[in-house]
């Protein structure tokens, strides 16, 4: 039985790609056959095959061209057995163990389970916790990669590059918006860099949040420009910590 599928996506990313690969070593040999990891490399001129298969583990590449991260996913998705979907791409970083997250997935095996994280920023680390699932009117009650998603509701449910950088906001609002459960791990799972799209992109993140809130939640106008103050306030705070700010 495969009970976790880690995907994770890279391009041209070598150090990015072992990092990843580092922190999952442990999971990937504690979790034996339970576990699977597929890493999408789109085409890489790198060395994604040769840190792949350094792994002594279950890891499978996929190695063609793709239309973006998105599509990558969507691939992911496919490809992938497990019970549960964890979106840890590369850079990102597994935080937790395989006995304690098998816990926690082995109790929700129909739900999305939100897991605490970390930010790792340029001076310090802030930990961060998951908020109730209701926040989904704003943003995505925790980061993508802590949330663990469970396959057999997703079903043919693929992320839309028609929302823009907030395709992962609007493939978990569907499912949301679907009645699947959303359950909190109250654990860290993930910790990843301030130094990407998140961060450098948030006043567009916000704009395009506004779409997904006004299509699939059907979130009120006043509450739609709340939502966008507050994108503007989170894309200051992680200026701040990425040592961006102006």
């Amino acid at each position: 039985m495969t009970r976790l599928s880690i995907v994770t996506i890279t391009f041209n990313d070598d150090e990015g790609l072992t990092r990843t690969l580092a922190s999952v070593r442990s999971i990937l040999a504690d979790g034996a056959r339970e576990v699977e990891m597929i890493v999408i490399d789109g085409a890489s001129r790198d060395s994604t095959r040769r840190l792949v298969e350094a792994v002594p583990a279950r890891v499978r590449l996929i190695a063609e061209p793709d239309e973006g991260i998105y599509d990558a996913m969507n691939k992911g998705i496919s490809a992938a057995q497990g019970d549960h979907l964890w979106f840890l791409n590369g850079g990102d970083e597994a935080i937790i163990t395989w006995s304690e997250l098998a816990s926690v997935l082995r109790n929700h095996r129909d739900a999305v389970v939100l897991g605490d994280y970390v930010l790792a920023g340029k001076q310090f680390d802030v930990p961060r916790r998951s908020r109730a699932p209701r926040s989904m009117w704003h943003a995505l009650p925790t980061s993508h990669q802590a949330i663990f998603y469970p396959r057999a509701r997703v079903g043919a449910l693929r992320y839309d590059s028609r929302f823009g950088i907030v395709a992962d906001y609007a493939f978990t609002a569907e499912m949301y918006s679907s009645h699947v459960p959303f359950v909190r791990a109250a654990r860290a799972v993930a910790r990843f860099h301030l130094d990407g799209v998140s961060t450098s992109q948030a006043l567009l993140i916000g704009r395009q949040a506004g779409v997904v809130q006004r299509d699939i939640l059907r979130v009120p106008r006043v509450k739609r420009l709340a939502s966008g103050v507050r994108h503007r306030l989170n894309r200051r705070l992680r200026q701040i910590l990425s040592g961006r700010a102006q």
